[in-house]
């Protein structure tokens, strides 16, 4: 920011100090061509006839001092083109024909011209006759501009540490949060990846303990280990899922298959599930070609049928349904259970969110597998969309192009 900062300031000094000149260029040139005019006037004309002229102008008055060879003041007309403290100051100078830059005289300016007696003045001992314009306006003029492109250099330069200070923090912005997700996600695994690890540890400490005892005698034991072990080995996937999905790793492998085959395969693989906790499952499947990674389309079924699965008490209903929708097909998982509260709702595709943590853990959940189903739909080109009211039900809706 500082560099950008510097920059914008060796910018702006730039263009202050090339408007500056610019301006007095400008603001001379009248000035400057004035003088330039009457120099040609006294080489054509007599210098007389100049001065009756110049004396009728009512604005400034272009003064004429004549000098001698050896530089002695011998004129000046007229003599109110110049403040009378200002003439000891003036002497001829060197160069002919050219315009002096503004000579300062006790607090005033003047445009300078000196041009060379070639006859022009023939009655008087002339060698040099020096046009003086007063430019106090124009002076004052260049003075303010100056002041107000240094004021606003300044203004600029601190607009310029405001504006990147504020931009600096809005882009820290997503970058804080991407952050914070990040070590919460950290967290999250580890507190998770620490409960199977802490039940493997108790079980595999009780066997020690009872060395003389058979397989059979601890097989209670060995079986909550293997659980565990289970557990873990589908929550690492999960999380290695999810950090090649944050990488941008190419993780699908898309062909032309049957997606009402897949999602019938996967309703019989339930069924019997359901049948054990005595819920009302009933589908309506359409027979669809897509073109996607069928692997990872049936882990989002797996997912939500699971999803519908784990959270409808006995006795409810399970309703699968897939259907061509204009140029996308339309999977819609329903379930009559406990439903979600209102102020959960924009939470629930977020990794390891859980509205009721201790129930979700008693049935074996993560709080990753709708983060993978959102991830695994948008690499589809879908979305997915959720719909619940607590004790009515839950409605997951996913449109996905064919």
């Amino acid at each position: 920011m500082l560099f950008n900062t510097m920059v914008l300031m060796v910018i702006l000094s730039i263009f202050s100090v090339v408007l500056y000149f610019y301006m007095q260029h400008l603001i001379f040139l009248n000035p400057d061509n004035r003088l330039s005019e009457m120099s040609e006037q006294v080489k054509k004309r007599n210098l007389h006839e100049i001065q009756e002229n110049n004396e009728r102008e009512t604005e400034r008055r272009v003064a004429f001092l004549l000098w001698s060879s050896d530089k002695k003041l011998i004129k000046i007309t007229p003599k109110k083109g110049l403040y009378t403290n200002d003439i000891d100051d003036f002497k001829p100078a060197l160069s002919e024909g050219k315009i002096q830059t503004s000579q300062e005289v006790n607090g005033h300016a003047y445009r300078v011209m000196n041009v060379k007696n070639e006859g022009y003045i023939k009655d008087q001992d002339v060698s040099t006759i020096q046009l003086v314009l007063n430019v106090d306006p124009e002076t004052q003029t260049l003075e303010h501009l100056a002041f107000l492109l240094i004021i606003s250099a300044f203004i600029g330069l601190l607009l310029s540490l405001v504006a990147g200070l504020f931009l600096a923090n809005r882009a820290l912005v997503p970058i804080q949060k991407s952050w914070n997700k990040q070590v919460e996600f950290i967290a999250d695994a580890s507190h998770e990846l620490r409960t199977p690890l802490s039940v493997m540890q108790t079980h595999l400490e009780l066997l020690f303990r009872r060395p003389n005892h058979t397989i059979e005698q601890e097989s209670e034991n060995i079986y909550q280990s293997l659980n565990e072990v289970k557990r873990m080995t589908k929550l690492v996937g999960n999380l290695l899922t999810l950090a090649r999905s944050d990488s941008s790793a190419q993780l699908l492998n898309k062909t032309v298959f049957n997606m009402g085959e897949l999602v019938d395969k996967v309703a019989n693989q339930f069924e019997p599930i359901f049948e054990l906790k005595e819920l009302h499952f009933t589908r309506e499947i359409e027979s669809l070609m897509c073109g996607g990674d069928q692997e990872r389309l049936h882990q989002l079924c797996m997912i939500l049928l699971d999803n519908a699965f784990k959270y409808t008490p006995p006795g409810e209903s399970i309703h699968i349904s897939l259907k061509k929708h204009h140029h996308s097909m339309m999977l819609i998982v329903k379930d009559t259970g406990i439903g979600i509260e209102a102020k959960d709702l924009p939470y629930v595709f977020d990794r390891f969110y859980r509205s009721d943590k201790n129930r979700a853990r008693a049935e074996g959940g993560s709080g990753l597998g709708l983060a993978i189903a959102k991830w695994i739909v948008q690499a589809h080109n879908g979305e997915i969309k959720v719909f619940s009211q607590k004790n009515v039900g839950t409605e997951f809706y996913v449109k996905i192009p064919l």
